[in-house]
C-alpha cells in the first residue's frame, strides 16, 4: 500500500513506490528504489514535498501525535517559576526602586531558562498560554525568552547573551511607574493617557541608569530605544538609523511579536505567519532594521517545522515545509489525511492558530 511521507519523515530503508521528479521533468528516485542517505541527499533544496512508499498494510496503522512541538504541564509549571522571579524583579524596582540581585541571578543562571528557550514549544507558548495575573509581567518573560532565542540564532557568548534578555526583560519595567487604571483600560486611550505609557522608556531608563546595571551602558540605551524606529518614526527621541543601538532594534522586534502574538480573551488566536508578515511589512517601510528582522523572521519560520496548526477549515494539519529561500514564506502542511496543502498557492485556506498538547490529545 502507498502512503505519503513528507521529506523530513523519509528514512533510510523506505521502499519508494512512485518516481520522484523535479520540476523540469528530472528523474530524481525512481520506483521501486530502497532509500539510502545519498538518495536523500538529492532532496535537499528540492521543490518536493511528499514523497510516496511502499509500505506493507500490515504496517499502516493510525498515526499517533507527537507532543515535541507542542505545551505540556512540565513547561507550564517551569514558565511559572520563571513568571514569579520576573514579578519579583519588577515589584521591588516599582516599589523600593532597588535591583532584586538574587532573582536576576536565579533567572539567568538557572538551566530552567534554557529549556523555556527551546525554539519550537517556546513560540507555541507564546501564542497559547493563557496569561492570567499580570499582563507586563508575562509579557517581559516572553521577551526574555524570545531574546534568548534570539541570542542562540545570532551566536551570542554568554556574556552579550544575558545582557541581551536582561535588557529585553527589563524592558517595560517604568511601567511600575504608570497609573494601573491605565494599563488595564481596555477603551482607547486619551492623548494625556497615552503619552503617560510612552513615558514608560523614560521611567525605565532612570530607574536602572544608578543600578549595578549603569556599567551596560548597552542594555541600558535598549531599554530606552526599544520603541525606536530606523526611519525616526518611534518615540522618545525620534531616534533613527545608526543612531540605535543593536540592542534597541532587537528588542523592538521582539516586543511587536509578542504584543501582537499575545492570547487575548476577546479575540481569536493568532497565527504566527501573521504576525510574521506585520514584521515584513514594517522591515520593508524601513522602520525595523533589515538585517535582524530576516535572521528572526527565517530562524522562527524554521522552529515552525513540525507544529501542528488548526486551519480556517477546520481542519488539523503539521506544518512539514516552509521555504527558507524566501525572506518571508508560507507553509506547505500535511493534514490528517495525508493531503499536502502549500498555503503559499491555497489562497482560500489559511493557518488560524498553532495548537495545543490537549487540542491534538
Amino acid at each position: 500500500m502507498l502512503k505519503a511521507f513528507s521529506v523530513n519523515e523519509l528514512r533510510s530503508g523506505m521502499k519508494v513506490g512512485r518516481t520522484v521528479q523535479d520540476l523540469d521533468g528530472t528523474v530524481l528516485i525512481r520506483s521501486g528504489t530502497v532509500l539510502k542517505q545519498k538518495d536523500l541527499s538529492k532532496l535537499d533544496g528540492k521543490p518536493v514535498f511528499s514523497v510516496y512508499i511502499d509500505v506493507p498494510e500490515e504496517e499502516i496503522h493510525t498515526e499517533v501525535v507527537g507532543n515535541e512541538h507542542l505545551i505540556d504541564g512540565a513547561y507550564v509549571q517551569r514558565y511559572k517559576m520563571a513568571y514569579s522571579r520576573v514579578q519579583n524583579i519588577y515589584f521591588k524596582l516599582g516599589r523600593e526602586g532597588e535591583l532584586d540581585i538574587p532573582s536576576m541571578e536565579d533567572i539567568i543562571v538557572d538551566n530552567v531558562i534554557d529549556e523555556l528557550c527551546e525554539g519550537a514549544t517556546a513560540v507555541s507558548q507564546i501564542h497559547n498560554m493563557t496569561r492570567t495575573g499580570d499582563y507586563v509581567i508575562h509579557h517581559a518573560l516572553n521577551l526574555f525568552i524570545l531574546a534568548g532565542l534570539m541570542a542562540n540564532w545570532m551566536r551570542l557568548r554568554w556574556a552579550k547573551k544575558t545582557e541581551l534578555m536582561t535588557a529585553a526583560m527589563l524592558s517595560d519595567v517604568g511601567k511600575m511607574k504608570v497609573p494601573k487604571e491605565i494599563l488595564e483600560k481596555t477603551g482607547k486611550l486619551t492623548p494625556e493617557e497615552l503619552d503617560s505609557v510612552k513615558r514608560h522608556v523614560d521611567y525605565g531608563y532612570d530607574m536602572l541608569k544608578y543600578s549595578v546595571l549603569s556599567a551596560h551602558k548597552d542594555l541600558l540605551m535598549g531599554i530606552l530605544q526599544h520603541h525606536e524606529r530606523c526611519d525616526g518614526s518611534g518615540y522618545p527621541n525620534r531616534t533613527k538609523g545608526d543612531e540605535l543601538c543593536d540592542y534597541g532594534k532587537i528588542i523592538a522586534i521582539l516586543d511587536m511579536y509578542d504584543a501582537m502574538a499575545a492570547p487575548r480573551s476577546y479575540a481569536k488566536r493568532s497565527s504566527p505567519f501573521d504576525v510574521l508578515k506585520v514584521l515584513y511589512d514594517d522591515m520593508i517601510r524601513g522602520k525595523l532594521d533589515t538585517n535582524f528582522t530576516i535572521m528572526f523572521i527565517k530562524n522562527l519560520n524554521h522552529s515552525l517545522n513540525g507544529n501542528w496548526v488548526g486551519l480556517d477549515n477546520g481542519e488539523r494539519a503539521k506544518i512539514v515545509y516552509i521555504d527558507e529561500t524566501r525572506i518571508w514564506s508560507l507553509p506547505i502542511v500535511q493534514t490528517m489525511k495525508n493531503e499536502f496543502i502549500d498555503l503559499n498557492r491555497r489562497t482560500d485556506i489559511k493557518i488560524e492558530a498553532l495548537l495545543t498538547a490537549n487540542e491534538m490529545a
